[in-house]
């Protein structure tokens, strides 16, 4: 059975034996089925076959905008800028038919420790390892919005402070990769605390539909 009813059957049937050896691979590293990973594979394939402007067979980071826009409702450039980071460090204008694979497959379907260690990526800002007292106030950055600048920056402060001493287990000031893992194991609210990293829940339900053999429920 035909995995996408746009495509020719040829076309699709070429492409599929192109990455049979990708898809093998990934199996093990993902949370797809053999299937699963044919039709993600196949939505990436048509993003490059798509774009006019891409010369290239790769998809580029203004396409994968209007992914994060469109499908996962992400649309502030900032937050997107800094999932990339997490996803990629940010080195490259392009992602990769692996990327790709890897992204769809936290964003759908990743474990609750995957979906920790890339929220805390995400708001790792300073590539130290640990988020400091002046990292959460730039991630808080909009949190409020005031008639005055420096209410809103009172008002960060105050929220900083009180994420810190939820999140800072060893209590040295910072927030290490560790302190976010056993903090937010026990309390799952705080996952996205310093701003959005992940899709929300409606749009991973919508966008699962799409393909996925099993849908996740929420």
């Amino acid at each position: 059975m035909s995995l996408d009813s746009t495509l020719d059957p040829r076309e699709e049937v070429r492409f599929l034996s192109k990455v049979n050896r990708l898809v093998r691979r990934l199996v093990k590293r993902t949370h797809f089925t053999t299937r699963e990973l044919e039709a993600c594979l196949l939505i990436y394939y048509k993003l490059v076959r798509d774009d006019e402007t891409n010369q290239g067979l790769i998809v580029g980071r203004h396409q994968l905008d209007m992914v994060f826009d469109m499908a996962f409702g992400i649309s502030d450039g900032v937050t997107v800028a800094r999932i990339y980071n997490a996803l990629d460090k940010g080195v490259t204008s392009h992602v990769t038919m692996e990327q790709w694979v890897l992204m769809l497959s936290l964003f759908l379907r990743g474990t609750i420790d995957e979906k920790i260690d890339h929220c805390f990526k995400v708001y790792d800002i300073g590539g130290e390892g640990v988020i400091r007292r002046e990292h959460m106030l730039v991630l808080l950055k909009g949190s409020f919005v005031k008639e005055h600048e420096e209410d809103a920056d009172e008002e960060n402060k105050d929220l900083a402070e009180i994420i810190l001493r939820k999140l800072d287990m060893d209590r040295d000031g910072a927030i290490s990769r560790n302190d976010f893992r056993e903090a937010v194991r026990k309390e799952p609210e705080f996952m996205e605390c310093f701003g959005q990293a992940l899709p929300d829940r409606a749009h991973v339900y919508a966008f699962s539909r799409t393909f996925l053999e099993k849908v996740p429920k929420f």
